[in-house]
């Protein structure tokens, strides 16, 4: 995204969401969610701790929302908050000794959009390479490295989103370069692409402000509008607007792949998955709400969310597929 176009939604979107409007926010999110995960993953150099930190400062964001007066110190608080919460997590680390439930652990799985069993290993190793890489780059260049491949090599978007100059983010990058064994920087570039954060992190940073109980500002969905006493008309307001919330993230994850495409027939192809994906994804919500409006058991919320989930991966899968075949012709 463009600096430009990034300062105008800021601009636009950030005194709806200071009224509550959570699909203004949602833009906000899918506008920043890859600056704010990259920030906290050049800290901690773990994805899955990088991603949490991401959404926690998001949640943040949200019920402060108030204080953020001038639409211009938005980025800088984002990433202050960010790399704060990191540091806080890496200080913690040696520390922390949290025994898993494994019945907690699978629902969390199988509730996570997009991160379900099948490619639970594909990234646990992209989590130990990107580990391998940041090992490897200078602290300062770590973000930008990260930032830069994530957003579509354009220099200077990474220069607005982290707010330094184009100079400075080429000086980095060029540094970070240096740093690495060829093979390990190309690899390095395709797992910042494949685990930069999407349409996935976005819904969940939406349940998490259906969970966080604004007084009426947030999305509030399921058992929390129906002990609040909301009526029918007022959850299907709310779940329409998580649902154009996650049809905005889908959009603009699809804008990012259509500028790579070489081919009117791979845009063609991407269009249509991305129409397909939305449309999954909006039944999700729709599935998810209902579920715990519902009061679902264990079992039958673990078994939707995992058939979902299996059902996102194969059209992910889909995507990748299509566009080597369309760069193979």
């Amino acid at each position: 995204m463009s600096p430009d176009i990034l300062n105008t939604l800021i601009e636009r979107d950030l005194p709806a969401a200071q009224g509550g409007d959570t699909v203004a926010y949602g833009r906000l999110v899918a506008a920043t969610q890859r600056m704010v995960a990259s920030v906290a993953l050049a800290i901690t150099r773990d994805l899955q701790a990088s991603e949490d930190i991401a959404q926690e400062t998001f949640l943040t964001a949200w019920q402060r929302r108030g204080q953020l007066d001038n639409p211009q110190s938005f980025l800088p608080w984002l990433r202050q908050v960010a790399r704060n919460r990191a540091i806080d997590h890496v200080r913690a680390r040696r520390y922390r000794e949290t025994p898993v439930d494994p019945l907690e652990q699978l629902s969390e799985v199988a509730a996570e959009p997009g991160h379900g069993p099948a490619d639970s290993h594909e990234r646990s190793e992209q989590a130990r390479q990107l580990a391998e890489a940041l090992d490897e780059i200078p602290e300062t260049s770590r973000d930008v490295l990260l930032l830069y491949y994530r957003e579509g090599e354009r220099s200077a978007d990474v220069a607005a989103l982290l707010g330094i100059s184009d100079a400075a983010v080429r000086k980095r990058l060029q540094r970070g370069r240096d740093a690495l064994r060829e093979q390990l920087l190309k690899r390095l570039s395709d797992v910042a692409r494949e685990s930069a954060p999407g349409v996935a992190f976005t819904v969940a940073v939406g349940v998490g402000l259906a969970g966080s109980g604004s007084a009426g500002a947030a999305v509030t969905t399921g058992a929390a509008a129906k002990a609040a006493g909301w009526s029918v008309k007022a959850v299907l307001g709310a779940l329409a607007a998580s649902v154009t919330l996650v049809v905005g993230a889908v959009w603009l994850e699809v804008r990012l792949h259509l500028r790579r495409a070489r081919s009117d027939a791979e845009r063609r192809s991407l269009v249509h998955n991305g129409v397909v994906y939305a449309a999954l994804m909006a039944t999700y919500m729709v599935v998810l709400s209902w579920a715990n409006y519902a009061n679902w058991s264990a079992t039958q919320f673990i078994l939707a969310a995992v058939a979902f989930s299996a059902a996102i991966f194969l059209l992910t899968y889909e995507r990748v597929r299509s566009r080597r075949r369309h760069r193979g012709q």
